[in-house]
């Protein structure tokens, strides 16, 4: 038995009766209807805000800097 033909019989035997199913199944069913858009539109899907997080590490980085040379004039 060639290679050929035992890679032919492993997908003979995922096979079902009516053949291998190929269509959407209850997964899908969000992206049939349309109501992914309605909850990614409305607003109440999070996100995050790489504004304030940038905001948030540049604060962290000037404390770092800044901290250390003030306690070196106060000491």
């Amino acid at each position: 038995m060639s290679s050929r033909a035992r890679h032919a019989d492993l997908y003979e035997e995922d096979d079902d009766e009516d053949g291998p199913d190929l269509g959407p199944d209850e997964r899908d069913l969000d992206l049939m209807d349309g109501s992914w858009e309605q909850e990614y539109y409305s607003g109440r899907l999070k996100t995050r805000n790489w504004n304030a997080i940038g905001a948030g590490v540049a604060i962290v980085v000037l404390a770092a800097i800044l901290v250390p040379i003030f306690l070196g004039l106060a000491g």
